[in-house]
């Protein structure tokens, strides 16, 4: 029978250090990657008459 029992402590880890330099520069090509919608007032009459002729057909 062995009396020696040898038992591993925990390991511990360090956490990574936070580098806000390169956390801005992540978002920033995030950003770039992502389409940019844009909405145009003058391209959507045929919505606004739909739209208004859903309000008078409901007015009736």
């Amino acid at each position: 029978m062995t009396t020696n029992m040898v038992r591993e402590s925990a390991k511990i880890l360090q956490f990574p250090v936070r580098n806000i330099q390169k956390l801005m520069e992540t978002r920033e090509r995030d950003d770039r990657s992502r389409p940019v919608i844009y909405e145009s007032g003058a391209g959507s009459w045929y919505h606004e008459d739909a739209i208004r002729e859903a309000e008078d057909a409901r007015k009736q």
